[in-house]
């Protein structure tokens, strides 16, 4: 790392310190206001309630420029990442999170994308996004074009199971299951439980 790294940086540290006290400011004064408005109302001075109103307003604004809300990720796409972490995992170590996130995006864009008839080097499947069509094709793609990509080769057989999956094949309700593993969990008898003993 040069000088110009050490003042980039640097900078980036002052300026997150910087957000940081802005949000500790923005908690401090909203509470108070808050209160000022909610006496106000108490007190049936509309007038006044309306101006603390306001400045919630513009600090709950504020606080949003510094805090976007968190975008939900679609709940079968979350379940792709559990069953797929060892190879995700890998991948990433493999060739870096940028160059895996090109890949994935690839896969993505070929999957989504509309079938092109000229030119099948451009051509996508047009499969609606998250559907399961989508996440079959996905493990297809995966498997044809991991390796040579990045390295790593995927094998669909290889997921991880999701607990509800497991409940079905030991014959168990989910929350039966769930209750099992607590029971499990409590005595002490998951392996990754003796790895320090």
């Amino acid at each position: 790392m040069g000088y110009q790294d050490d003042i980039a940086a640097w900078r980036l540290k002052r300026q997150q310190q910087q957000i940081a006290d802005r949000c500790n400011q923005i908690q401090s004064e909203y509470r108070e206001v808050q209160r000022e408005r909610d006496q106000a109302i108490a007190d049936n001075d509309m007038e006044t309630a309306e101006c603390r109103d306001y400045d919630c307003q513009q600090l709950e604004q504020e606080w949003a420029q510094y805090n976007p809300p968190q975008q939900q990720e679609h709940p079968t796409l979350t379940r792709f990442r559990y069953q797929n972490q060892d190879y995700l995992n890998k991948v990433r170590e493999r060739v870096g999170p940028e160059h895996m996130s090109r890949f994935l995006n690839w896969a993505d864009w070929k999957l989504t994308a509309p079938p092109n008839q000229y030119d099948p080097k451009r051509s996508g499947m047009g499969l609606q996004r998250y559907s399961p069509a989508y996440y079959q094709r996905g493990r297809d793609l995966l498997e044809l074009y991991s390796e040579q990509s990045t390295g790593v080769k995927y094998d669909s057989g290889d997921r991880l199971p999701m607990k509800s999956d497991v409940a079905k094949m030991s014959g168990l309700s989910d929350q039966e299951y769930a209750n099992a593993e607590r029971a499990m969990a409590s005595q002490g008898r998951f392996s990754w439980q003796n790895r320090n003993r």
